[in-house]
């Protein structure tokens, strides 16, 4: 009987350790958010990402206020009237015509308390189709 016991008790732990090495490597390997980024209600919805490098990178989309060579201002919602300030840089890739109006998708992290493009897409809008055996 005794030794029923104890075949138990090692049996318990030897399916037990295992569960627990691998919520260590698990929990190891995520990174709390960058505590240096300033986050405001606007970007509560941005997704970070995280890159090959230590930085955390974000996703936000927004219709564009202003843009040249070195800035980007987009308005996240109609509804709201704050606007996010991005930094662009030679290394920023950019797709489609940014211009005032557009629509964009922007990949940023931040620098510095600087909020740095690393990639801006513009959003084409959709043509609304017309389905067959729709009535006009």
């Amino acid at each position: 009987m005794k030794n029923l016991r104890i075949a138990a008790i090692v049996l318990g732990l030897l399916t037990a350790l295992p569960a627990v090495g691998l919520a260590q490597s698990v929990a190891g390997t995520l990174r709390p958010r960058d505590a240096t980024a300033s986050h405001s209600s606007t970007e509560a919805d941005t997704q970070p990402l995280t890159a090959s490098t230590n930085a955390t990178v974000h996703a936000t989309k927004g219709v564009v206020k202003f843009v040249d060579a070195n800035t980007l201002v987009i308005k996240r919602t109609p509804q709201d009237g704050r606007e996010t300030t991005l930094v662009l840089n030679p290394s920023t890739q950019r797709s489609g015509d940014v211009k005032v109006g557009s629509t964009v998708d922007v990949r940023y992290r931040t620098e510095a308390k600087q909020r740095v493009a690393t990639a801006v897409t513009v959003v084409h809008a959709r043509q609304p189709s017309s389905a067959p055996g729709s009535h006009k």
